[in-house]
């Protein structure tokens, strides 16, 4: 394959904008952050502390001023003494009587994730586990599917066991309830994603039939259920099958919601949409609070929205129950990674290939011995295929987890921005696909000053200030 060299357009500078204005991106951005994986946020919003109880009231002036000047001074108020915090998302599953009619009791989380949110630097990063994976359940001297500590213990027994899985216990929680996805996607006037592979199924019992083509497409709220919550098809294997690739679709729903919710239509109506947004959950975040990261991460774009997945092996639990054993060293670095804000770990965590396009004996060996030092961990070397030599460095995001990896190891090696692009590989007709890796090419430019970068510590979160 031949590096692929892409020019970086000049970035616009930013627009100024009303509190208002702010309002809208705000609330909203974190309704649409809140969306676990195919579920979305909304309108009625039932507090914990103090037993408080919102939902309405965004249209009543006298609160909106008050919210306004929360807004305005120091959000931060509103999370005294924190710098970082993670809020557990949950979204509910269907239980169905013989007579049709829908309850929640014993209700398990269909989709989970742990949303991280640093208050400081306004990152955002999204961690989600799948229903099946197989752990100890907190308080429980057992293990089962994590979906069950829901129906078990409530938000409580969740956030618990979250928490001992990832060594980081949830300050918050949100439970989207049913219909919650629907109801804020259709709110917001549908959403437009990109459909990759045909989705065809139907299930009776648990009211959910999706048809949906292939093709970049305009969804309403049930359709954009269904693109969530595919698992497998009527007929056969199709790419679109398994946990992980329905994590894959939530994170491309979220993302959208993100961005329908800046449309100019959506911006003028953030009262509605915010009561909306309230109808659909249940948390312990006062109506405030949600107010006050409204005001914080107005101005975050989705496509800086960090996300990653757990992944695991497929087994069989004692009792022949399909379930997910998890890798504990990478929960651990995802984890640090995405929930502590450990770089260290992201890069630990990235897939690296250093491909040599010169005739320089040993260039890709010492350059990803250098990328070793630097905390990169799974390293592979090569050659070119090709006879002639590569003139300009590239690099290639083949779609790994950490969306700034090739940035960063560009900053390492002293390989110019221009020189990055992102080619994800699609999953074949079976649903397989080449591992994701940031695939480096090295060139006659970069052989000239084989070193890239002068040397930083192990442990610097930074990188080299410039090449040599």
């Amino acid at each position: 394959m031949n590096p692929t060299l892409k020019s970086t357009p000049t970035p616009k500078p930013p627009r100024r904008s009303s509190i208002w204005r702010k309002l809208g991106y705000t609330l909203l951005f974190i309704v649409a952050t809140l969306v676990v994986a195919g579920v979305t946020i909304g309108v009625r919003m039932i507090t914990a502390r103090e037993g408080e109880r919102t939902g309405k009231g965004s249209d009543n002036w006298i609160q909106a001023l008050s919210d306004l000047k929360q807004i305005t001074t120091d959000p931060k108020a509103g999370f005294p003494g924190k710098d970082r915090i993670t809020i557990l998302c949950m979204g509910i599953d269907d239980n169905w009587t013989d007579k049709d009619m829908v309850y929640t009791k014993g209700a398990r989380t269909d989709t989970l994730f742990m949303l991280g949110l640093d208050l400081n630097t306004k990152h955002v990063s999204m961690l989600s586990i799948p229903r099946d994976s197989y752990v100890p359940i907190a308080g429980t001297e057992r293990s089962n599917k994590i979906n069950a500590a829901y129906s078990i213990g409530g938000p409580k027994m969740a956030m618990d066991t979250v928490g001992q899985l990832l060594g980081v216990q949830p300050d918050y929680y949100i439970v989207i309830k049913i219909d919650g996805t629907a109801t804020m996607v259709n709110a917001l006037g549908g959403v437009d994603v990109n459909v990759e592979h045909e989705l065809n199924y139907d299930d009776n019992w648990g009211h959910l039939h999706v048809h949906l083509k292939p093709g970049f497409q305009h969804l309403n709220g049930p359709d954009a259920v269904g693109f969530a919550r595919f698992r497998h098809g009527n007929k056969g294997v199709t790419p679109e099958d398994g946990d992980q690739r329905r994590i894959y679709r939530q994170h491309e729903l979220m993302r959208a919601m993100v961005e329908k919710i800046k449309s100019a239509g959506n911006l003028i109506k953030p009262n509605y949409l915010v009561d909306t947004a309230m109808s659909c959950i249940a948390t312990d975040l006062s109506r405030t609070q949600l107010f006050d990261l409204g005001a914080i991460f107005h101005s975050v774009k989705q496509e800086e929205i960090q996300t990653a997945q757990v992944s695991g092996t497929d087994a069989r639990s004692s009792s022949g129950a399909y379930i997910m054993r998890l890798d504990d060293e990478e929960v651990k670095l995802l984890s640090d990674w995405l929930l502590r804000g450990d770089a260290l770990a992201g890069r630990a965590l990235t897939p690296v290939v250093v491909v040599n396009g010169t005739k320089v004996s040993g260039l890709a060996a010492s350059t990803a011995d250098y990328l070793k030092s630097l905390g990169y961990s799974t390293i592979k070397v090569g050659s070119y295929s090709k006879k002639e030599e590569v003139q300009k460095s590239s690099i290639v995001d083949g779609g790994v987890a950490n969306r700034g990896a090739a940035a960063e190891a560009a900053s390492f090696l002293g390989i110019p921005a221009t020189s990055l692009s992102r080619e994800i590989v699609k999953p074949n007709k079976y649903g397989w696909a080449p591992p994701p890796a940031v695939t480096i090419y090295l060139g006659t430019d970069y052989a000239a000053h084989p070193q890239g970068a002068a040397p930083v510590p192990a442990g610097s979160t930074q990188p080299p200030s410039s090449g040599t």
